[in-house]
């Protein structure tokens, strides 16, 4: 099972445990890059896959600084614009950011979304955290018996740059169903803003988004956010 398959399933399962308004989408980021790896449904999707395209948001921040990050009122937010954006119009009002590790590299995040605005309650934010951690876990159990970095090394090994960069640009508009301008856009933006060669970041797309499954459920960028 591909990483993003397995975060997809997290995603339902803990909208459903943390709260009957809640919708849960989970994000990871590595080398600098974030995928939108699982949502329990559409509307939280766009507003992480919106906040991956951009680069900026609450869930991106809770990444970097590993620290949660508490949105009570969409509306009234000033920062993260095309996340802000995108989050008013699917009608959410609040949102919760929760990071967890993986590893030194590799951090997910727990975003949760509610139609209602308002403080967080501090058991949920604790129960949030606590499922973060686990998701954490489990992620890095899979990643360790699944091996998947010997694995790729394996598929990868004697292929071109050009090959898997293609392979990679082929899985961004599978599964986004974005144009190959628009993947190829996304890759050369992820490499060249971060100091990491293309095929390093087409790699880390495929072992997350691809290896192991067909039809993945995890997604990169729905669409390019609107220009300002």
């Amino acid at each position: 099972m591909a990483i993003s398959r397995y975060l997809h399933e997290c995603a339902i399962r803990a909208a459903g445990v943390l709260g009957d308004d809640i919708e849960a989408s989970i994000t990871m980021r590595q080398h600098g890059v974030t995928l939108r790896a699982g949502s329990s449904a559409p509307d939280a999707a766009r507003c992480d896959q919106a906040e991956a395209w951009s680069d900026d948001g609450p869930c991106v921040e809770a990444m970097i600084t590993t620290a949660v990050r508490t949105v009570p009122s969409v509306a009234s937010e000033t920062r993260w614009l095309t996340w802000r954006e995108q989050t008013l119009r699917e009608g959410f009002g609040r949102a919760l950011a929760v990071p967890a590790q993986v590893s030194p590299d590799i951090t997910i995040a727990l975003n949760l979304y509610s139609r209602a605005p308002g403080a967080w309650e501090e058991h949920l934010v604790r129960s949030a955290e606590s499922y973060a951690r686990l998701i954490a876990s489990a992620v890095r159990l899979q990643l360790q018996f699944a091996d998947l970095d010997d694995y790729a090394a394996a598929v990868y090994r004697g292929v071109s740059d050009a090959v898997v960069v293609e392979r990679a640009v082929g899985a961004v508009m599978e599964t986004n169903g974005c144009t190959e301008q628009e993947a190829r856009k996304f890759l050369q933006s992820a490499s060249g803003g971060r100091g990491h060669e293309e095929r390093e970041i087409a790699e880390f797309i495929l072992r997350s988004l691809v290896v192991g499954v067909e039809g993945v459920e995890g997604d990169i960028v729905d669409h390019p956010a609107p220009e300002h």
